[in-house]
């Protein structure tokens, strides 16, 4: 996997809420993706979704600030 900002949006928090799903320390959720030469598919198709959401929250949050700033003008 690419290197990634973690601390950065989209992605900061999404490997402490992993690990706070899979029940494991942050670290190996984290060596489990990035550390690895294939990362962990568990882990990945996790991690995956967690990004979807909050990209797809995020666009849905945009458009109807949008919407709404329209009818207010």
């Amino acid at each position: 996997m690419k290197r990634l900002d973690l601390r950065r949006y989209p992605y900061r928090g999404i490997i402490k809420e992993l690990a706070d799903e899979f029940g494991k320390a942050p670290c190996t959720i984290h060596n489990g993706l990035f550390n690895r030469e294939n990362p962990t598919p568990q882990y990945l198709e996790a991690f995956q979704r967690k990004l979807d959401e909050r990209i797809r929250a995020s666009k849905d949050m945009s458009r109807r600030l949008e919407k709404t700033l329209r009818k207010a003008v």
